[in-house]
């Protein structure tokens, strides 16, 4: 279990870069049109996969250690190494490729911006040591090169939705604090209600039938119409009729009829599932285009579970301290 939420932790990191992506950036000669058909292009060397393997390396051995990589993950025998190999490679052609997209967009670094990441370059290349440099093959250009494209891909995605609108008001996002019991039958959630109005709490009338109740949290569009009429419709301390569910009978009171912190979180993903909907419209439309050509030679140099090597200097994190002295309009 701990491995496997040890696996979404980390993984999170590459699965969040997905969408900030990348595009081809390489010296190979540019399509005049995307309508010429497909631009074959030259995806990022060893060197380049071995800054970010490395650090998703150590950050899985962490806490699951080395013996994590032989695991199974799923009934066709493929391994945890090779599950992670595939989330490497997925994450590195999302951002080579757009770092194309901003370059035939005309997105770029600021000197500020560029200045941080030859910063973090520079700080990330003296954290490694000879033998560092020698396994992975890294020299401070190569660093560089792997933190200006990330930086232009969380970059690219603010500029390609700035100015949409993408605005999420306080009603679609409004989230709201419940407790139900539900019964199986009409009868029995008859009865509960009934021992609310007689003055038992709803916990009480409940467990009066063998019943328990749950609280949570209810979202727009997370139950049935007619349970999210109810719910919302109730305010704060207020108790629903009986209302079907899927089959079930529930009793509904409403704790409170605005939570304020949950609604500002859910409209912030909201926003961003908007935003990156928005995003992929335009960056499929352009990925469909490109064919990245790596060379399974490359890829047969990553190993995460052969040769112990434990780099110190982690990418994400040393990228995450630099790119906080400014702000992009991707970061939100």
């Amino acid at each position: 279990m701990e491995s496997k939420n040890r696996r979404r932790a980390c993984g999170a990191r590459l699965t969040a870069a997905a969408l900030l992506g990348a595009v081809l950036l390489t010296g190979c000669q540019k399509a005049e049109s995307m309508l010429a058909g497909i631009t074959s292009e030259q995806g990022y060397d060893l060197p380049e996969i071995m800054i970010v393997a490395m650090s998703q390396k150590n950050t899985y051995e962490e806490i699951c250690t080395d013996q994590i990589w032989s695991v199974q993950v799923d009934d066709s025998g493929q391994t945890f190494e090779q599950y992670t190999k595939d989330q490497i490679k997925s994450f590195m052609d999302e951002m080579k490729t757009m770092t194309l997209l901003a370059e035939e967009r005309g997105v770029e670094l600021t000197s500020e911006e560029s200045a941080a990441m030859d910063a973090a370059a520079a700080e990330y290349v003296a954290a490694l040591t000879p033998e560092d440099i020698a396994y992975m093959g890294v020299d401070e250009e190569t660093a560089e090169t792997v933190f200006h494209d990330y930086c232009l891909a969380n970059k690219l995605v603010g500029e390609l939705t700035e100015g949409m609108d993408m605005e999420v008001s306080d009603s679609e996002a409004k989230v709201i604090d419940i407790t139900e019991a539900r019964a199986e039958d009409q009868e029995t959630a008859e009865r509960i209600l009934a021992g609310i109005s007689e003055g038992s709490s709803l916990e009480k009338a409940a467990s009066a039938e063998g019943l328990t109740v749950s609280e949570r949290k209810l979202g727009r569009a997370e139950e049935s119409e007619d349970f999210e009429y109810a719910a919302f419709g109730l305010e704060t301390g207020q108790v629903s009729e009986v209302v079907e569910d899927n089959g079930q009978y529930c009793v509904i009171r409403c704790d409170n009829d605005y939570d304020e912190e949950a609604t500002a979180e859910r409209k912030e993903q909201i926003y961003e599932a908007r935003r990156e909907k928005a995003f992929q419209d335009i960056y499929g439309s352009f990925k469909e285009g490109i064919a990245l050509k790596d060379s399974e030679k490359i890829w047969e140099g990553v190993s995460l579970s052969g040769e112990p090597h434990a780099v110190s200097a982690d990418f994400f994190e040393i990228y995450k301290k630099h790119a906080g002295a400014f702000e992009t309009p991707g970061d939100r």
